[in-house]
């Protein structure tokens, strides 16, 4: 598989990440002994790294990466996040906390269920704004110079935020949320990424299983999924995104590609030069090999023209930053 190397670091990613939220149990449920086969088989089809966070499953994700590290710990790299905080008692909740203390904490949480001394890239999960933005990178530094750390990294900062971390210390890596239907990172985060060298990894290249081209106008989701409370999936404007992967469907067909609408989907993410890499959800062995496939031949121009106008012939499918994301602060 085609790799990349990340920013300014040394570090070189494959194409494709292996994202890791739904070995929390948030998009269904999950069993943890398909969670370990999947990272089998991804790590096996040449994907060379593993996107996880602590609030997956409050440890949970984690934990079962940890496990398969355990054997094969040094044939894949390791990114997670910190900086969403929880409770389980007396009842569930989770709040965001960017803090120096927080986030050295966290980190070595993370560590011990990861069971390892360090890892390769560390992301800010997301902005908070009561944290000043000199502390929550400063304490990433400080993880640096400590060798917990290779990169420093942050996930869902828009451009203005992006910008005040740069006061503080250069960044190695930018995670945001990036797909057909959610462009916005294209007017100013993507280019600001490329003027200061800054990696991307995207989340979400396939919009969340949408661009699968698996689901339909009646397409429903377990209580225990976040989708079925997300706008992507249930707003006004649904249906015009069922259209735009129909229509999707029919390109990939002409084109020959085996991977169909969701080939074309993580290609044309891929097509960014400003991006490293797309992080891409498993939940077994069979789905792993799947998606591990997608990174394909690269988008021809005329794909991408074809693309385009099928988005300009929908105009709601696409819409502004957020819109249809996970509605709790921990998601992604």
């Amino acid at each position: 598989m085609e790799r990349r190397t990340l920013g300014s670091t040394d570090i070189e990613l494959s194409v494709i990440g292996i994202g890791t939220w739904v070995f929390g149990g948030r998009w269904g449920g999950a069993d943890d002994a398909q969670s370990e086969e999947a990272l089998h088989a991804a790590i096996d089809a040449g994907i060379n790294w593993v996107d996880t966070a602590d609030i997956y499953g409050q440890g949970r994700a984690e934990r079962v990466v940890g496990e398969v590290l355990a054997e094969r710990g040094g044939e894949i790299l390791v990114s997670t996040k910190g900086g969403v905080a929880w409770e389980l008692e007396p009842e569930f909740r989770i709040w965001r906390d960017a803090s120096r203390d927080y986030l050295r904490m966290a980190l070595d949480r993370s560590l011990e269920a990861l069971g390892r001394d360090s890892v390769d890239i560390y992301h800010v999960h997301w902005p908070v704004a009561s944290v000043p933005i000199e502390e929550t990178i400063g304490a990433l530094v400080e993880l640096r110079d400590e060798g917990k750390i290779r990169a420093i990294a942050v996930s869902n900062y828009d451009l203005n935020e992006l910008e005040q971390t740069a006061k503080v210390a250069p960044i190695d890596a930018y995670q945001p949320g990036y797909h057909l239907m959610r462009r916005d990172i294209e007017a100013g985060e993507l280019p600001w990424c490329a003027d200061n060298q800054v990696g991307v990894l995207a989340y979400g290249p396939l919009a969340h299983g949408l661009l699968t081209g698996k689901m339909g106008e009646q397409t429903t989701f377990p209580s225990n999924d976040w989708r079925a409370e997300s706008e992507l999936f249930t707003d006004e404007a649904y249906p015009q995104r069922v259209a735009v992967t129909r229509e999707l469907a029919r390109i990939a067909d002409d084109a020959g590609r085996p991977g169909g609408v969701a080939e074309l989907a993580v290609g044309w993410v891929l097509r960014r030069p400003e991006i490293t890499s797309a992080i891409i959800g498993m939940r077994d062995g069979a789905q792993a090999r799947e998606n591990a496939a997608l990174a394909g031949a690269p988008l021809r121009a005329d794909e991408e023209a074809e693309i385009e106008a099928v988005l300009a012939k929908y105009p709601n499918a696409s819409r502004p930053y957020g819109h249809g994301e996970p509605p709790d602060p921990g998601a992604e």
